[in-house]
């Protein structure tokens, strides 16, 4: 389809010189299966929008001169309209060539996508899925696009919360369980899984937060930590050290859980602290460092409508997130050289990103469009917004758990023969809850509800999943090379370059297609390409989402109407409806890989 695609906007950017053409794709295929809103060329013309879809239709008809493609005009809108053997032709033609469907070839931009980047010292919580999965599909689909990608991880390794930290492991736990495991008496309601040393750390900061508020005067003591951690105290460092090791070793287990992976987890704001005498001494020559209230430094940024100052380091000398900002993005300036640097970042951040992007390219215009700040709604508790501080948080891989736990029961319930159940139940588990994250609006809020987030059936993952299982099902039923023809030659992994499938010839008969319900499911096949384009132009993936339901729900139509393995269905129609069959899974499976989601063969 994008052959057809790229054909018809050459033709309407000859008879349109000097206007922006913009190809849409109509609601559903009865319409045509692409559409050009004649709107802004009718403005320009002086005619109506109607009349300009007429005339370039009578026009562009004999211009195009493709087998199969019909223009027609339909009110305001230009609409492109492929008759069912060459509808079939294209969508067949792109799926079963073995490259990955619309994917692009290297465009030679590199871009950075900074995602997950929790904080040391604390579990993952349902909330890090967001950042984590949001970041992941950018990554898989800037990828796909032909991008040359770069995925850090900016860890809150450095900042007060350590000496909040180190405060409380110092008057709690260095003299009655110093390794934060052996020997502790764990209450009994906290279970076997969560008796670690980081749930242990954890606790500490959030009694540390819960005791303060009767002694205020122990938020001194944190502070004092986090000054000894800065001018290098050995035992504070030790410590930090320590933390951050434990920390990790977590994060990992996590990430190879969500098959999610990083080109460095050393880059974190630690990482940026030796920087930080030159980025104050940089503002300072560009005359950008002021006084600020309490001896702080800070950035002015009135000046271009920003009206809150950038607090840059504190009165008592101890550097600020914003400060260690502006050091790795001058950072990853001279050691990428990139063209664009997305940042993953909740919308409470918005003003600091403002701030971060307005100073930087006051220091340099080379960053000036640059910068990309992709804010995100909070996941909240029915009871209100979720707080590690106050210890109200739902943990990650309990999620993961109940709903790997509630699919184990479903299958022993209806398929209990089924072979590798506990892989098959993380799979489908797994993709329930990514698959309800990539469905909402990135900018909107979510609240966590069980039933939501884990649910099974109706639009979700599972859903998309099982159309993929059950058409490896029919494959091999039908026998021969049509089962390999649908799964890739090597297993693909959810966070590696999409592998290619084997090539499968198109069909040369293909009137076994002509049914409506075989023409909605192409239909929605062609849609998944301009799905993919809108993911990277939205920098979310709930067009993909959504584009996959529609496949699987047009699927079901195609499976119930059109007989594909049926004793009396000519040779030629049996061979149409399999190849459309191998083109929809393979489709189903490349959309779920974006996301970040494996497609089982048997469930």
């Amino acid at each position: 389809m994008d052959r057809i695609r790229k054909v018809f906007e050459h033709a309407l950017a000859a008879h349109l010189p000097g206007q922006d053409i913009v190809i849409e794709r109509p609601k559903n295929g009865s319409l045509g299966d692409l559409t050009f809103p004649c709107f802004h060329a009718a403005k320009a013309s002086g005619n109506s929008p109607a009349q300009v879809a007429t005339e370039l239709a009578s026009q562009l008809n004999l211009a195009l001169a493709i087998e199969g493609v019909k223009l027609i005009a339909a009110g305001p809108y230009l609409n492109l309209k492929l008759q069912p053997e060459a509808r079939a032709g294209e969508v067949l033609g792109g799926l079963l060539s073995g490259k990955p469907y619309g994917a692009h070839e290297k465009n030679g931009q590199k871009v950075i996508v900074e995602y997950s980047s929790p904080n040391i010292a604390k579990l993952f919580t349902i909330g890090h899925l967001r950042s984590t999965m949001i970041g992941h599909n950018l990554v898989q689909v800037h990828r796909f696009l032909g991008y040359d990608v770069v995925r850090l991880n900016h860890l809150g390794d450095w900042g007060t919360q350590f000496g909040t930290l180190l405060a409380a492991y110092k008057a709690w736990a260095e003299t009655s369980n110093p390794d934060l495991t052996h020997d502790f008496d764990w209450a009994a309601e906290i279970p076997e899984k969560r008796r670690t040393p980081l749930f242990r750390l954890f606790q500490l900061y959030v009694r540390f937060h819960d005791e303060e508020k009767e002694n205020p005067d122990m938020r001194e003591d944190a502070r004092r930590w986090f000054r000894e951690l800065e001018q290098g105290s050995v035992e504070a460092r030790r410590l930090w050290k320590w933390f951050r090791d434990i920390s990790l070793t977590e994060f990992q287990r996590i990430y190879d859980r969500l098959g999610v992976s990083f080109d460095t987890l050393e880059q974190g704001e630690a990482f940026y602290e030796p920087m930080l005498g030159a980025v104050l001494q940089r503002l300072s020559d560009h005359g950008l460092l002021k006084e600020g209230e309490g001896g702080a430094k800070i950035v002015d940024l009135s000046d271009v409508g920003i009206e809150t100052p950038m607090v840059v380091q504190k009165g008592d000398g101890a550097s600020i997130y914003a400060s260690r900002d502006l050091a790795q993005v001058t950072y990853r300036k001279e050691a990428y050289l990139f063209d664009r640097c997305i940042y993953v970042i909740g919308g409470e951040q918005i003003l600091h990103m403002k701030q971060i992007f307005a100073c930087m390219e006051k220091l340099d215009p080379w960053f000036k469009g640059r910068l990309t700040h992709t804010p995100f709604g909070l996941v909240r508790l029915p009871e209100g917004k979720m707080s590690t501080r106050k210890g109200n948080v739902i943990f990650l891989e309990d999620v993961l758990d109940e709903a790997a736990e509630r699919v184990a029961a479903i299958i022993q319930e209806k398929n209990p023969d089924l072979a590798n159940q506990s892989a098959v139940a993380e799979m489908l588990g797994m993709g329930a809850v990514i698959f309800f994250n990539a469905m909402n609006d990135r900018i909107k809020p979510i609240t966590f509800e069980w039933d939501r987030v884990i649910a099974l059936d109706g639009d979700t993952g599972p859903y998309v999943q099982y159309a993929h299982a059950r058409i490896c099902s029919v494959l091999r039923k039908a026998g021969g090379a049509w089962p390999a023809m649908a799964t890739p030659g090597l297993h693909d992994s959810r966070e590696t370059a999409m592998v290619p499938f084997p090539p499968c010839d198109t069909p040369s008969d293909l009137k076994g297609l002509d049914a409506p319900e075989a023409q909605n499911l192409l239909f929605e096949l062609a849609g998944l390409p301009s799905a993919v384009r809108v993911a990277r132009e939205q920098l979310m993936a709930t067009s993909i989402a959504r584009q996959l339901l529609a496949i699987a729900r047009s699927f079901s139509g195609f499976y119930t109407n059109c007989p594909i393995l049926a004793a009396d269905n000519a040779p030629e129609v049996r061979e149409a409806r399999l190849a459309l069959c191998v083109a929809t899974a393979r489709a189903l499976r490349q959309g779920l890989f974006l996301i970040g989601i494996e497609a089982p063969e048997e469930m």
